[in-house]
């Protein structure tokens, strides 16, 4: 067995446990098997296989983390949640719109997808069910817009996106944000379809919905520690976005003077680091940096390039993708997996478009975590009371979820390959 089919089969090992093992953190056994094979099959160093470990981006994770961290233990993200949802109340037909918007702002801002749909789907989700809403509407437009706002530059899946694309040679931060935007709409339309599909404008006005919507989220003045906050997280934003600032040195200076003058707990914040996405996203680029030297990269962009054409590599490259990430963590192991791989399958295929690769990959991946297979269905799932029969809603997102790594496949060829 050549060295460069070994390192390649280490790494579908990793994906595969990580379908079957949600207990067990596949990013560590990604740095394993990574020495196991780097040290003792490919002859390298300890030292050089410990090169492979991203450590701009582990930073940057935990700075973010931290300082949204921070944000939440204080009170300002919960005021925030609370001030968006009573401005739909006594409508009902616009409470999914307000959900979606409101993920996508809290994803996009910094907290992430995860972090925003733990926060908002246990209101969403009992503003449902009270409001005659299909929870299975809900949950959809909550994990849509969670991914819609996901990979802002400022947010931990654009973060992790940024920093795979920094590796294969996208540097320009306009180029950034215009994949932030495309990924943004097509999330957007599958979000549109499902309101329409599952008939969302069909929901009644009416006073006890107002008062459901009332109750669900209780005013909550914001005090000066709120607004600090809140500016901290606005110049954070402009900062990134209009002055080119590294995220990581926003992060930690505004963590930094935030802990400075006591107006978030620091302590608290580190500890509740999302540690597992942290030492994941890690172990993952530890064990594809060393694919990279063995040659496995360019065995895997062979098999690719041989089942497409650079009029569907868009298409083909949405459907893997999405029915690995149904199983899979999308940012943690399908992204840094697939993105890497995009360079030496423009070449293979002698043509394409590297952004629209890009898109590809991140929408097919994220597409389909509304299934509860994955961490932002489950969440919503959990987000349940104990009154409904938690079992239609598993089905309903199950299909749901696996139907949308070929919407993804249809969408990414329809404005990434024809268009």
């Amino acid at each position: 067995m050549s060295l460069a089919i070994l390192a390649l089969l280490a790494l579908v090992i990793v994906i595969a446990i990580s379908a079957f093992r949600t207990d067990l953190n596949t990013g560590v056994l990604a740095v394993a098997l990574a020495y196991i094979v780097g040290v003792y099959f490919a002859g390298l160093s300890v030292s050089e296989v410990s090169t492979y470990l991203p450590e701009q981006l582990v930073l940057t994770l935990v700075g973010i983390t931290l300082l949204f961290g921070m944000a939440q233990q204080n009170g300002t993200l919960d005021r925030l949640a609370g001030f968006a949802i009573r401005s739909a109340r006594g409508n009902p037909a616009l409470l999914p719109f307000v959900f979606f918007f409101l993920t996508f702002v809290f994803s996009a801002i910094g907290p992430g997808n995860i972090a925003a749909v733990a926060l908002i789907a246990p209101i969403g989700m009992v503003v449902a069910l009270n409001s005659n809403i299909r929870p299975i509407v809900m949950a959809i437009m909550i994990c849509t817009g969670a991914n819609a706002g996901a990979f802002s530059p400022v947010a931990l899946t654009g973060i992790v996106n940024v920093g795979l694309m920094n590796k294969i040679g996208i540097n320009d931060p306009s180029t950034t944000l215009q994949i932030f935007l495309l990924v943004a709409a097509l999330q957007s339309i599958s979000a549109l379809v499902a309101y329409f599909v599952f008939q969302g404008f069909r929901i009644q006005r009416s006073a006890e919905v107002s008062a459901v919507a009332q109750s669900s989220s209780q005013a909550q003045p914001f005090h000066v520690q709120h607004i600090i906050t809140l500016i901290a997280i606005l110049a954070l934003v402009i900062g990134v976005i209009v002055f080119n600032v590294a995220v990581v040195v926003g992060a930690f200076v505004l963590a930094g003077l935030l802990a400075l003058f006591k107006i978030g707990d620091v302590e608290v914040g580190l500890q509740h680091l999302p540690w597992g996405v942290i030492s994941l996203v890690a172990g993952i680029s530890v064990l594809v940096g060393l694919l990279e030297t063995t040659g496995s990269l360019d065995l895997a962009t062979n098999v690719l390039a041989s089942y497409s054409t650079p009029n569907t590599v868009n298409a083909l490259l949405a459907f893997i993708t999405g029915m690995v990430s149904i199983y899979s963590s999308s940012s943690g192991v399908v992204m840094p997996t697939f993105i890497p791989l995009l360079p030496r399958l423009i070449q293979a295929l002698g043509g394409g478009d590297l952004i629209d690769m890009v898109v590809a990959v991140n929408v097919g991946s994220h597409l389909v975590d509304v299934s509860p297979l994955s961490t932002l269905g489950a969440l919503c799932l959990a987000a349940l009371p104990a009154s409904v029969d938690r079992s239609v809603i598993f089905r309903q997102l199950l299909l749901w979820g696996i139907s949308m790594s070929v919407v993804g496949a249809v969408l990414a060829f329809i404005f990434l390959d024809l268009l």
